[in-house]
Parts: C-alpha cells; structure tokens; sequence
C-alpha cells in the first residue's frame, strides 16, 4: 500500500501536470486575443478561488489538530495528577491492620 508521502506526492504531481496543461491548451489554442485573455483571467481566479478554499480548509484542520492535541495533553496531565495522588496515598497507609487509635495490632498468623 502506498504511504502518506507518496499519495502527497503523486496528487501534488497531478495537479500541477493539470495547472500546465490547462494554461498549454489555452496558449495553444487557435483563439482570438481578447478571447484567450478572457479565458487566461477566468482560469486565474478559479485557481485563486480554488487555491482559498484549500487554504481555508487546512487552516480548520490545523485547528482541530490543535484543539485535539490540547484535549490529549489535559487527559495525560489529569492522568499522572491522579496516579500521583493514589500512589500519595498508598504510600502514607500504614502497613497491616491498625486499631481504631491508628496502632498496629500483633496478630497470630
């Protein structure tokens, strides 16, 4: 199975061999002046368009990682707070069983 990098790789390779080849076409197509003009500046601000959109939604995305990762890191603090405390705990307990006034009471095993 192909990795992240490669896909990344091969749609940033097609979508530039398309950028060229729509901007060879205009230019080699048999149009008045004033009509590839027009063509040119409409491709322009559909790529523009595109190409804010794009932005746009990275921009949420990174958003979301970072609300994420903030989520994740307050989890993982709250996490070690707790075992700290349970490990305080468990550590302050007396070792056997104790009276009522906190001392340790001799048994016979």
């Amino acid at each position: 199975m192909a990795t992240k990098r490669e896909i990344k790789g091969f749609l940033i390779g097609t979508a530039a061999g398309a950028a060229i080849g729509a901007v060879a076409a205009l230019l080699l197509a048999p149009k008045e002046g004033k009509a590839l003009r027009r063509d040119i500046a409409e491709g322009a601000r559909k790529t523009v368009k595109a190409a804010g959109e794009a932005g746009e939604k990275a921009g949420r995305f990174a958003a979301d990682l970072i609300d994420a990762a903030a989520v994740w890191r307050r989890k993982k603090r709250e996490g070690a707070e707790e075992a700290k405390e349970t490990s305080e705990e468990a550590s302050s307990a007396p070792d056997g069983p104790a009276d009522a006034d906190g001392e340790l009471r001799n048994e016979a095993v």
